[in-house]
């Protein structure tokens, strides 16, 4: 299935977890430091392994850093 992560579209298997998702697609995204939205709802990283997508979803993937 195709799902959309902070606009780049990734191929993805059938009813991945989010956690499933950040796997796949693991070269580019670490899972650590980070907050995801899923269509625009924040999802608590304890529901990163059970929170499943569907086709077309999109994720926003926002990485904490430190500055000033």
């Amino acid at each position: 299935m195709t799902i959309y992560i902070n606009n780049n579209e990734y191929t993805i298997e059938d009813n991945a977890s989010i956690s499933q998702a950040l796997k796949q697609v693991e070269g580019s995204i670490l899972s650590s430091g980070i907050a995801i939205a899923l269509n625009n709802d924040v999802i608590p990283a304890s529901q990163w392994n059970s929170k499943e997508l569907s086709h077309g979803d999109r994720l926003t993937i926002i990485t904490a850093f430190y500055g000033g």
